[in-house]
């Protein structure tokens, strides 16, 4: 069909691809359209599928012939296409779009000429990528950080438990409020029953959290609240409201001491307090280890990208900030209507927040290209046996398709870490200054 095609290359790796359909085949396809309508289209005077082919174009000549223009297209550009170098092929998710759509002429007596453009995988130089120095400070395991975690597994074996008397702060209180009208009618849609929170946190609707402490369990109080003009709900600012409330219960968070026993309660391996103290110190000596190399590698990153700038196709930025909304939405475990309407009370929008995102999907974008082109310099590559240990996550899958898309994922996250850990090989890091560990998960390391 195509008789001779033409590329143009544009900025921002785009293309225009120029093809041309001789006399012909337009002849042909127009006839074939035709002859189609022929048979189906039934004309006043003629037998359903009996009308002349002439009689047929004097009434839908245009129509006839915008299809087959159309049909034309579309057959014609995947056969072009297919046939162009691969560096000259469009990006899986830029559809070619046609140039100048109004101004094309089609007519069958006529050779037939048309011109898309398309995203195509930018071309670039590979950066320098060994040598670099990078200096790294020195962290350091301190005593707050293991006290700290020992807290939180103290937290975490807390027992809340019913306490007498009456309200405190930090104590864990459920209860019954609505808003009340000065003669005790209650306002409809504001009752909310058995609703538990820590006195002191203001994790309430009413912000109520000192005018209960003095309450007893199954005391009812009305308070009179009044919002100032720093109040979190618009529509509260500078009132005042009458709130009923009835303390149910009243518990208190009961924190273990610190010792043998202790230690033994969170995990048979430990059988004294020093067991859990050198555990968590180990524990947390592995993080930063883990936390430190992803330090180097953002900083080596941001060395070697310094000397790499490449202009992205646009497509290819909205299919990285796409793919990152996705990952928003799958981690929120809300429905991505429900996380949008959480957006709009931040008085945001999903276009606001990939906005945000899209200085970050760029960098995304160059770091995968840069790792992919050293793996085809180094001749990087993973074997079966390099995900030998990862197969048996794939064991449910009965679908072969299915299941040898995911080796490829598994054998394309191998390559990258190879790649990553090669660029650790070869760039140099040197030992900087000594930071708390606060200061360095912070970024206060300047």
């Amino acid at each position: 069909m195509v008789a001779e095609k033409k590329i143009k290359e544009l900025e921002k790796s785009a293309v225009e691809l120029t093809v041309s359909i001789p006399q012909e085949t337009v002849a042909e396809e127009y006839d074939k359209t035709v002859k189609k309508y022929c048979k189906k289209i039934q004309l006043k005077g003629f037998r359903k599928g009996k009308a002349p082919a002439s009689i047929l174009e004097q009434k839908y000549g245009p129509s006839l012939r915008e299809e087959t223009m159309y049909s034309i297209i579309e057959t014609s550009v995947e056969e072009a296409i297919k046939d162009v170098e691969d560096n000259f092929k469009p990006l899986p998710y830029s559809t070619p779009k046609i140039i100048d759509e109004k101004a094309l002429i089609f007519e069958p007596a006529s050779d037939f000429s048309y011109t898309v453009s398309y995203d195509i995988y930018p071309k670039f130089e590979l950066p320098k990528y060994d040598a670099h120095e990078i200096t790294v400070p020195e962290v350091t395991v301190e005593k707050t950080e293991i006290d700290a975690e020992l807290a939180k597994l103290q937290e975490q074996n807390s027992l809340i438990i019913e306490k007498t008397g009456t309200v405190e702060k930090d104590d864990i209180v459920t209860i019954d409020y609505a808003e009340v009208e000065d003669d005790g009618t209650v306002v409809e849609g504001t009752e909310r029953e058995d609703f538990v929170f820590t006195v002191g946190t203001g994790y309430n609707f009413y912000k109520i959290d000192q005018e209960i402490i003095g309450m007893a369990k199954d005391e009812e109080r009305v308070i009179k609240k009044s919002y100032g003009e720093d109040h979190d709900i618009p529509e509260y600012v500078g009132k005042t409201v009458k709130i009923k409330v009835t303390v149910k219960t009243i518990k208190v968070k009961e924190i273990p001491e610190l010792d043998d026993e202790f230690a033994q309660d969170v995990s048979d391996e430990y059988s004294t307090l020093d067991d859990l103290i050198k555990a968590t110190a180990d524990k947390i000596a592995e993080n930063h280890e883990a936390q430190i190399k992803e330090y180097k590698i953002q900083k080596l990153y941001d060395a070697i990208l310094d000397k790499f700038d490449v202009a992205l196709p646009e497509s290819m930025i909205q299919a990285e900030l796409e793919n990152s909304w996705r990952k928003s939405v799958s981690q929120s475990g809300m429905p991505e209507k429900q996380l949008i309407e959480l957006l709009g009370y931040q008085d945001k929008t999903k276009e606001d927040l990939l906005t945000e995102w899209r200085p970050q999907a760029h960098k995304n974008i160059l770091i995968q290209m840069l790792l992919e082109k050293v793996a085809a310099e180094e001749k990087i590559e993973a074997s079966d046996e390099d995900i030998a240990d990862m197969m048996p996550q794939l064991d449910g899958i009965e679908d072969q398709k299915q299941k040898d898309y995911y080796i490829y994922l598994l054998k394309e996250e191998k390559k990258s870490q190879k790649v990553i850990d090669l660029l650790l090989e070869k760039n140099e890091f040197k030992t900087g200054k000594k930071v708390s560990y606060t200061d360095f998960i912070q970024n206060k390391i300047d």
